[in-house]
């Protein structure tokens, strides 16, 4: 019901936009009507990194059912729409964590892209904005988020953000909010933790 909530606000906050003036670029979460030119972008960006055929195999693997991908509990993509020639520039995603169930508050941000002509525009911070806003609206306390070598701009904006580096491997604990390292040569992930959050939770209750 969050999702619906979230989701039903932002339409209604994207029709409101006007078409001239003031907000030149408005956010609409993911339809049909919007998939192929969604996926288009992240073909003409994403899918042409070197690394491509490895850490991004997974995005490739569900460009074909793009949409169907994000219908599923705890999950949105959000577009991102030029009011002038009312085409998607860009966008990102929000999923659960590793295939996590939501209410464990574990998340993943996956497929930001903006249009290559659209950049330097601070487009990819606004993306990540409304990613972040989006995910505390879903009760997320922990993101990850991952980035290849060639992501060197991205990278800059997700420690800019407040994400740090992180390693791939979890470590050899039952708890399953325990911290992930890294694996040589393995792609890098980086974690943003709402730590308070975290500590109030684990914190042992009064009698």
């Amino acid at each position: 019901m969050e999702l619906l909530a979230y989701t039903n606000t932002l339409e209604s906050m994207a029709h409101s936009v006007p078409k001239v003036g003031q907000e030149r670029f408005f956010m609409l979460p993911l339809n049909k009507h919007l998939e192929a030119q969604t996926v288009e972008v992240i073909r003409n960006t994403l899918m042409q990194l070197p690394e491509s055929g490895a850490e991004l195999g997974a995005t490739r693997r569900k460009l074909d059912n793009f949409y169907s991908s994000y219908v599923r509990d705890g999950s949105i993509y959000l577009v991102l729409i030029d009011s002038v020639t009312e085409r998607v520039v860009g966008g990102v995603g929000l999923v659960p964590f590793a295939g996590l169930d939501p209410a464990e508050g574990i998340g993943e941000i996956r497929e930001l892209a903006v249009d290559t002509s659209y950049r330097r525009q601070g487009l990819g911070l606004k993306l990540l904005q409304a990613a972040f806003d989006t995910a505390l609206t879903l009760k997320y306390k922990r993101l990850y988020l991952e980035a290849t070598e060639q992501m060197g701009h991205a990278q800059a904006l997700f420690l800019r953000f407040g994400f740090q580096p992180v390693h791939l491997q979890q470590r050899e604990t039952n708890q399953r909010n325990a911290p992930l390292i890294r694996q040589a040569g393995q792609p890098a992930f980086y974690v943003w933790e709402a730590t308070d959050l975290l500590k109030a939770e684990n914190a042992p209750q009064r009698k």
